[in-house]
Order: structure tokens, then sequence, then C-alpha cells
């Protein structure tokens, strides 16, 4: 996923996560895609009738992710190295990265590194089979 973020030759990025066309998950997508526009929140997130929970989550957890890629690839670039040194909320509060395995110790780094991070830890995480299996009712122990 580094390789989005390290390139700026494209405007925006295109999602690599994808659901498969005709799956289950699929169809949980465009079922959520329906209700979001109804105005009505608690329909929206409300898990279907008959629908497994955990692939609910995972369905929505992995357009989420989508959507905020494709978000954030649309400012890439007003937020250079130049422009946005440090990773911060204002003033007060700066971000540090670390992920606990490759980045123990938390790190000072600007915000489209910090950005690159995170989103190619997601990735991972979305990538994990043992997290988000791709196969419906198979778990992998």
């Amino acid at each position: 996923m580094s390789f989005l973020f390290s390139s700026r030759s494209s405007k925006t990025f295109k999602p690599k996560k994808n659901i498969p066309e005709g799956s289950h998950q699929y169809e949980l997508l465009k079922h959520a895609e329906a209700t979001l526009g109804s105005g009505n929140l608690r329909q929206a997130v409300m898990l279907p009738e008959g629908e497994d929970l955990n692939e609910w989550i995972a369905v929505n957890t992995v357009d989420f992710f989508n959507q905020i890629n494709m978000l954030y690839g649309t400012i890439t670039e007003f937020c250079t190295e130049a422009s946005c040194p440090v990773m911060s909320a204002g003033p007060r509060y700066e971000y540090h990265w670390a992920d606990g395995a490759n980045i123990k110790k938390p790190i000072k780094c600007s915000a489209p590194k910090y950005i690159d991070y995170l989103m190619t830890w997601v990735q991972d995480q979305l990538d994990d089979e043992t997290l988000f299996p791709s196969k419906i009712g198979e778990l992998i122990l």
C-alpha cells in the first residue's frame, strides 16, 4: 500500500481491498449503500435480518477504509511533507506513530508519512485472513 502514498502521479487512490461482485459480501455492501441514503442512520447501520454480525462489520469496515482512502486521495496535494511537517490536531495535539510491531517506540513524522503508516497498517489488518476471512464461513486459526 505504501506505493500509493509515495507516488503522487495520480490525484486519487483506487481502493485496493475489493469485494467481489456477485458475492454475499457484495450484496451486504449494496444493502448498506441503499440504506445510507435513507436519512435514517439507525436503519443504515442495523444488522440485516438473518445476516452474520461479523460479516456485516467486516463489509462495512472495508467500505469505510475504501471511502477514507479515496477522501485522503483528494487532499494529498494540499498536505505535503513541507506543508504538513507534523501530524497534529491543532497546536496542542501532536500524533506520533507506533504500530507495536515494526515501530515499537512512537516516532514523530510528517502528516503524509503518518497517514502512509496508518493506511498501510489498516490494509495489513484487512488482508489478514485471521481477522477478515475472504471466504464466508471459513475460519482460519
